[in-house]
């Protein structure tokens, strides 16, 4: 009997002992690289387990200006400490780093994981640091060039910011759930909406071995990864012109600006040259106060700046004769005086000094045979759809280089068209009339183009890492429902006496035809101030818009603005 026993219990240890040896062989030689139900990797995750790294570069792709150079990247030189330095004998270099050397010790017996000295005490690397540490080659610490994304400091509003956020993340790319980390992602502009090209996994990276414990394996030497790939990171190249760009940003910030900003359009090619909004996002709180609204992209009360839609449908409809005379004496709606004298005035006089009543009476006189007259017109000016760039991009098929640009809008209700003061508010841009920034820099390039409507591009195309094209994006004219020729000649003409007698004469001497604009807002003492225009007149080939948002009269700084960005470009294209 006990010889049975041990006969069975022997034979329970063989087999138990063969499993052992089966799992053993499977973790070791069979499956190490799709191990289980969840074919992990085994030999990744051993390495990971004894290996710990820091990141020179995320791998994301970068923006462009129109000449190719970065506008949100940086290589920065630094120096990476490890945790395992408080072991090293030969310390001597931590007394020519620019910190207490005591502070830098504290922080160093409390590292967990490799970090920037930049970072810890926010102090610049010197060339001449950066180049003793390389040369002296103390283990853990290491000079090294990183490469940082950054928020933009010129044309914010535009390129936007990128962000942590886990759960947006994953909602935009739930195939990326298996893995552990979620990326950075645009949050805002143009890198939230080119984020699905910007993304990519070339992160390159410093490793270091680490055994059972924790501790460095000082035998094994830091390790570089991340090897060169000729397509990605993407690199996205705009359309921006850094030197009219800053110089834009520069006569904002010169005359104090709080909220508004400026669009310039490159006339023939529709392509924003510069892009300024205000306030400026807040870094560490961007949603808070909606500073990061893009107000070049919002749609706001145009006043006056909508007159040239009303001069544009009784034009073209041969609705009114350019020597006609109105009473400028009296108010927008003919029951009492005006605020402003101007006395008997022609039409073209009227646009030029912006006469309310002369288009309080036109409209109403088109609107009564055409209810619809002022959104045709405004439709063939390119006020009311959005005006940037939108098509098919792979497999977007509705792609849009700007997605927050939000629809104009003429009436507010159904019934607005069929009452006179709803319509003579309507005429002069008040009532419910709003309208983007960018789509009354487009309509100026369309006057000034001869009445050519196109759609606004920000992004010439999307470069592989190599500088090869991935996507170009086409130049989109449209054709249809657009100005007659002679229409936008006579718009012309009306532009350019606002300058030369109306109310643009601030900017005489200058070259630049236009229309001034001064919208109530609904609060007391506030309105958005505008100037909108191309130039030189005589060979368009800029057009430009500026706004002042909620803004008292005194204080106003659009035609300041407007006028030191025309001279300086101008200046700088003669030299």
């Amino acid at each position: 009997m006990n010889y049975k026993r041990v006969i069975g219990f022997s034979f329970f240890l063989l087999i138990g002992f063969g499993v052992m040896l089966y799992r053993l062989a499977d973790i070791q030689l069979l499956s190490t690289e799709s191990f289980g139900p969840k074919n992990v990797n085994l030999l990744e995750e051993s390495v990971e387990q004894r290996t710990t790294e820091i990141n020179l570069s995320s791998g994301r792709g970068i923006f462009l200006d129109n000449e190719k150079n970065p506008l949100n990247q940086a290589i920065r030189k630094d120096i990476v400490l490890f945790p395992f330095l408080d072991q090293i004998k030969n310390q001597s270099i931590l007394e020519d780093l620019p910190v207490q050397t005591y502070q830098l010790k504290q922080k160093i017996k409390d590292l967990k994981k490799p970090a920037y000295l930049s970072d810890l005490f926010s102090v610049t690397i010197t060339d001449t640091l950066y180049n003793k540490v390389k040369s002296v080659k103390v283990p853990g610490i290491v000079a090294v060039e990183r490469t940082v994304v950054q928020d933009p400091t010129d044309a914010q509003h535009l390129i936007g910011i990128v962000r942590k956020n886990k759960e947006e993340y994953f909602k935009r790319y739930p195939e990326s759930e298996d893995k552990k980390d979620a990326k950075p992602l645009g949050i805002s502009g143009l890198q939230a909406t080119f984020d699905p090209f910007l993304q990519s996994e070339n992160e390159q990276k410093i490793l270091y071995h680490v055994d059972a414990q924790g501790a460095p394996m000082m035998g094994l030497n830091l390790r570089y990864v991340g090897e060169a790939d000729p397509f990605y990171p993407t690199k996205v190249l705009t359309t921006i012109d850094m030197k009219k760009q800053k110089l834009s940003e520069e006569a904002i910030e010169n005359y104090n600006m709080k909220m508004g900003g400026l669009v310039l359009l490159d006339i023939q090619s529709r392509e924003v040259l510069a892009m300024v909004s205000r306030p400026s996002i807040d870094s560490d709180q961007p949603f808070e106060g909606d500073t990061i609204k893009n107000q070049m992209l919002t749609a706001h009360f145009p006043g006056s700046i909508f007159k040239t839609v009303t001069a544009a449908a009784a034009l073209e409809t041969d609705k009114v004769d350019l020597s006609r005379t109105f009473n400028c004496d009296r108010n927008l709606y003919g029951d009492g005086p005006s605020d402003r004298k101007l006395g008997k005035l022609s039409f073209t006089e009227s646009f030029a000094q912006s006469c309310n009543r002369t288009f309080a009476q036109i409209a109403n006189e088109l609107v009564q045979q055409d209810r619809t007259i002022l959104e045709t017109y405004a439709d063939k000016l390119g006020l009311l759809d959005p005006v940037g760039w939108q098509g098919r991009v792979f497999h977007f098929d509705d792609f849009k280089q700007f997605t927050n640009e939000e629809d104009g809008q003429v009436w507010g209700n159904e019934q607005d068209p069929y009452v006179n003061r709803a319509i003579a508010q309507t005429a002069i841009g008040q009532k419910e009339v709003k309208v983007t920034p960018l789509a009354i820099a487009n309509m100026m390039a369309t006057v000034a183009d001869g009445g050519n409507k196109k759609e606004v591009k920000t992004v010439q195309k999307i470069l592989y890492s190599n500088g090869t094209t991935m996507f170009d994006f086409p130049t989109h004219p449209m054709t249809e429902n657009v100005l007659k020729p002679q229409t936008t000649k006579l718009l012309q003409g009306l532009m350019e006496q606002v300058v030369q007698s109306g109310t643009g004469q601030t900017f005489k001497g200058l070259e630049v035809s236009g229309k001034s604009g001064t919208a109530e807002t609904g609060q007391d003492g506030k309105y958005h101030h505008w100037f909108a225009g191309y130039f030189p007149k005589d060979d368009p080939k800029y057009a430009m818009v500026v706004v002042d948002l909620y803004q008292s009269d005194e204080a106003s700084t659009t035609y300041k603005v407007y006028k030191d960005v025309v001279a300086s470009i101008m200046e700088g294209e003669s030299s």
